[in-house]
């Protein structure tokens, strides 16, 4: 019987480490993007051997998790992901409760407009609409990461977090921040008080030399911060003078999601956490 349980025990193990090691894949390819990756380069940096690498690759191209480029025998993350990321998306019910917000405020002002969630350490971007003036910003694309600290739409969120949560998510994610143009751990926390005081996080030229971006965070009432609406567009067109009626717009846009947020929640068309 101890054999027997001891057996079943390392399978399991097995079986978590592969699961393990199988998100690392999908996480790593996440991060790399469009130009993908070769089995020996996602290997070397997740440290696996050439045979499991190839293996769980394998495997997660047959689930269509994954798709290679017969040409160049590259990795990149496969659209049955686009299709599960919709889903999970929407899980919660906030992408359609802000669409509308996010297409007139982007009709308004011409600019790019995002809502961004929380996921765990990152912020990921849950839906985006562009307009004609078309730039790159944090994260990028719908379902692009950060982790939490970067960008405006992160420190809206942070800055509404209980400070000890804030604290903690701070400390895990600062070996990351460096990599921004060179931001820091205390460079976020300098900032959180000042932006609970205003009620938005402002970004100009950081962590993108150029591209400035305002967020409002989703706080409905006697609830927990549940995202951000973020616009992002070139420093020019976001001067320091034009940031009160921008900041006037959003509100306008955060207040009537969190009247929505709250009667869906009612009628329980959005999930309670």
């Amino acid at each position: 019987m101890r054999t027997h349980a001891k057996k079943t025990e390392t399978k399991e193990m097995g079986g978590t480490q592969l699961l393990d090691r199988s998100v690392a894949l999908l996480n790593y390819l996440g991060e790399v993007g469009e130009k993908g990756a070769r089995v020996h380069e996602m290997a070397k940096a997740l440290g696996l051997t050439l045979p499991t690498t190839h293996r769980i690759a394998s495997a997660l191209e047959r689930h269509l998790l994954f798709e290679r480029e017969p040409s160049t025998k590259r990795y990149r993350l496969g659209l049955a992901l686009y299709m599960l990321g919709a889903k999970a998306a929407d899980g919660m019910g906030l992408r359609r409760c802000c669409r509308p917000a996010l297409l007139r405020l982007a009709a308004q002002t011409e600019n790019t407009v995002s809502l961004m969630a929380r996921s765990g350490f990152n912020i990921v971007c849950v839906d985006r609409q562009e307009r004609s003036y078309v730039i790159d910003s944090l994260p990028g694309h719908i379902g692009g990461q950060v982790p939490l600290g970067v960008g405006s739409a992160s420190l809206a969120i942070l800055a509404f977090l209980p400070p000890k949560e804030a604290n903690v998510i701070i400390d895990a994610n600062a070996h990351l921040y460096s990599a921004f143009n060179g931001l820091s751990a205390d460079d976020i926390r300098h900032q959180l008080p000042a932006i609970r005081g205003r009620s938005y996080a402002f970004d100009k030229d950081h962590p993108i030399d150029g591209i400035s971006s305002l967020a409002l965070p989703i706080r409905p009432q006697r609830r927990d911060v549940m995202g951000a609406l973020v616009i992002d567009a070139t420093s020019a067109r976001m001067p320091q003078e034009g940031i009160p009626k921008l900041v006037k717009w959003i509100k306008r846009e955060v207040q009537t999601i969190e009247r929505g947020v709250i009667s869906c929640l009612a009628r329980g068309n959005i999930k309670d956490r």
